[in-house]
C-alpha cells in the first residue's frame, strides 16, 4: 500500500496558518522602517533648511522617493545628496513632476568712480570674463596704473551690455570731469558728478545714449567756472573805469564792483591777486605807480562795501603787459585794464 505524504495528510493548515498570522506582524514591520526612514530624511532636510521637498516611503521599504517644487536644479542634488546621508536610506529616487522654478538672472550691476584720472570699479558682475573685459577697457581708457579693481562673480547675475567705448568716451574730450559717479543697473545708466558745461553735459548724455543703446539718467551737474574766469568774464564786458590820470574809481562802476564782490564770495578761501594795467603813453614810472594805485583803489572799494579783503594783494605792471595794440585808441583802451588772478 503507498504511503501518503505530509501533504496529502491533511497538514496543510498546519503549515500555512501560521504563515498567515505572521504577515499583518511583517507588514506592520515593515511599515514602521518606512516610517523611521521617513523621519530620518525628513529630520534631516529640515535641518539643512530644505523646505521644499517633501519625503514619501509607502510602500518603498528604505527607499525614498522626494517630491515637491525645488527652486533650482542644484537644490534638488542637494535635497538627494541630505536624504542619502539620512539613517536607514536605501536609495533615493526624485519624482518626474518635480521642475525647478526659473529663477531670472539678477542685473549685473556696476558702479564707476572716476575722479581725475583715478577709476575704481565696483559692482557684481556674470564671470570672470566679463571683469576681466571691462578691466582692459577702463585700463585702454585712462591707462592699467589708474584702474583700481573692486568688481565681484555673482550668482544667477545676467550679462553685462556691450559698454566698448564707455570709457573712451569720457577721456581725450574738450570737456574735464572733475567727479563722476557712473552706476550701470542692467541696461540703466545713471552719470552723477561735474562737469564744466552745459554743453559738453549734452554732448555727453548724447554719446552715451545713442553710441552706447543705454536708457540714461544724467544727474551730471554743471560746475561754476573759477571765481577768476567769473570776474573776469565781468570785467571783459564793461572794465572798471577810473578819472584820468588818477586812481578814483568812476561810480558809474560801483555796480560792477558789486557784481565781483558776490563773485570772491563764491571762494571764501581763495587769495586773489588784484592787477592794474595801463597804456603805453606817458612815463613808465608814473604808469607804473599809477596801475598799482588802481588796483588798490579797486580792493579798498571792495573792503569799504564789507568784503574781507585779506586775501587780496594789488600789483602793478604798468604798459608791460598789454593784450592789444598800443599804436591804436582802440588798443589803448584794451591795455587800461584791472584784472583778477587766483593766487592758490
Amino acid at each position: 500500500m503507498k504511503r501518503c505524504s505530509l501533504f496529502c495528510a491533511g497538514a496543510w493548515p498546519f503549515i500555512f496558518l501560521p504563515l498567515l498570522l505572521l504577515l499583518p506582524l511583517l507588514l506592520f514591520k515593515w511599515h514602521s522602517i518606512e516610517e523611521d526612514v521617513a523621519l530620518n530624511a525628513r529630520a534631516e532636510l529640515s535641518t539643512a533648511g530644505i523646505e521644499w521637498a517633501n519625503i514619501e516611503t509607502t510602500n518603498r521599504g528604505r527607499d525614498v522617493l522626494i517630491t515637491g517644487t525645488p527652486p533650482n536644479t542644484l537644490a534638488i542634488e542637494f535635497a538627494m545628496e541630505k536624504a542619502m546621508a539620512s539613517y536607514g536610506v536605501n536609495r533615493v529616487d526624485v519624482s518626474s513632476d518635480v521642475i525647478p522654478i526659473l529663477i531670472p538672472a539678477v542685473a549685473a550691476e556696476l558702479k564707476t568712480i572716476i575722479t581725475g584720472q583715478s577709476v575704481v570699479l565696483r559692482g557684481t558682475l556674470a564671470d570672470q570674463e566679463s571683469i576681466n573685459m571691462l578691466v582692459s577697457q577702463a585700463a585702454k581708457g585712462f591707462g592699467a596704473g589708474n584702474v583700481t579693481n573692486k568688481l565681484q562673480v555673482g550668482e544667477n547675475t545676467a550679462a553685462l551690455p556691450n559698454l566698448d567705448g564707455f570709457f573712451l568716451s569720457l577721456v581725450g574730450k574738450s570737456f574735464s570731469l572733475e567727479t563722476l559717479t557712473a552706476s550701470l543697473i542692467g541696461n540703466q545708466l545713471s552719470l552723477k558728478g561735474t562737469i564744466n558745461s552745459q554743453q559738453a553735459n549734452t554732448m555727453l548724455a548724447t554719446q552715451m545714449s545713442n553710441q552706447l543703446g543705454l536708457e540714461l539718467e544724467n544727474s551730471l551737474a554743471v560746475a561754476p567756472p573759477p571765481c577768476d574766469e567769473q570776474i573776469n568774464e565781468l570785467l571783459s564786458r564793461r572794465p572798471i573805469n577810473f578819472a584820468s590820470g588818477r586812481a578814483v574809481i568812476n561810480d558809474k562802476s560801483f555796480e560792477l564792483l558789486e557784481n565781483i564782490k558776490s563773485a570772491t564770495l563764491g571762494c571764501p578761501y581763495a587769495n586773489f591777486e588784484v592787477s592794474g594795467h595801463t597804456d603805453s603813453t606817458g612815463k613808465l614810472n608814473f604808469n607804473m605807480k599809477l596801475s598799482k594805485q588802481r588796483a588798490q583803489a579797486v580792493i579798498d572799494h571792495l573792503a569799504d562795501s564789507g568784503l574781507d579783503t585779506t586775501r587780496f594783494t594789488a600789483t602793478g605792471y604798468g604798459p608791460r603787459r598789454p593784450i592789444a595794440d598800443n599804436n591804436t585808441n582802440d588798443g589803448r583802451a584794451l591795455n587800461r585794464r584791472i584784472e583778477f588772478k587766483l593766487k592758490n
